[in-house]
């Protein structure tokens, strides 16, 4: 079986974490895959100090491409192999954006990933072309990675924080048409909102119980849009 057929596989499997693990084991496919995305071996030796998460940030990863992988049974094969390297890579910038600050909220020093989407973004424009995606493929998973923190920002309770956006129909058509720069606006939104359930549910639950409630509430909102119309491509 081909690295690419190997990698696949476990990706796409149930029980990603530890078939990871065992086929980093094999000397051959760790050498493979880390000479592509060398980022693979620096997220195995985080480990996420923040009472957001529970896991490493390899472990993390992997823990959400499981998720995504319960949310994508009955999408199109490409479908799915396309959400679940978006998911590989969604967090590959974090041990480049990696700091450690204050965090008064928390009463002490925290690990933080200010910027990570863009770095991990920027992986995938260098390297996804390396797994087999098309020109357009790479372009929509860049843009699902580069947004995949959005709803760190988005609110459907009132607040001060002048960094938050209330959650409307007429938000979620800004990011559709946003999204429509790379394919059709309605699925990659819907995309997108699996993307960040995910990403949640492989973070400490104690935590995530409101995110959840929004993602809900934004896959209810999108499902009663048009898709916009086309537009260019990113650049």
């Amino acid at each position: 079986m081909k690295n690419i057929e190997l990698l696949d596989e476990v990706l796409l499997s149930k029980n990603v974490y530890e078939n990871f693990k065992v086929q980093m084991e094999n000397a051959e496919f760790a050498s493979w895959l880390t000479s592509i995305v060398p980022e693979v071996d620096d997220c195995e030796k985080l480990n996420q100090d923040n009472p957001w998460h529970i896991y490493g940030c390899l472990e993390h990863i992997l823990r959400a491409v499981e998720e995504i992988n319960k949310q994508t049974e009955g999408l199109k094969p490409e479908d799915r192999r396309l959400l679940a390297y978006s998911m590989f890579y969604h967090d590959m910038g974090k041990p480049a954006s990696h700091i450690r600050r204050f965090a008064k909220s928390y009463g002490r020093e925290v690990d933080s990933f200010f910027n990570h989407n863009k770095k991990s973004a920027a992986i995938v424009r260098r390297t996804a072309h390396e797994f087999g995606f098309n020109e357009s493929q790479v372009n929509q998973i860049e843009k699902l990675v580069y947004d995949h923190d959005i709803f760190m920002f988005i609110t459907d309770e009132p607040e001060s924080n002048p960094h938050h956006k209330k959650l409307t129909k007429d938000l979620i058509a800004e990011q559709m048409t946003e999204l429509a720069s790379v394919g059709d606006g309605k699925e990659l939104m819907q995309f997108l909102i699996m993307i960040g359930r995910a990403d949640n549910l492989a973070q400490n639950p104690e935590m995530t119980g409101k995110s959840l409630k929004l993602l809900d509430k934004m896959a209810a909102m999108t499902s009663e849009m048009e898709s916009p119309a086309a537009g260019i491509e990113m650049q």
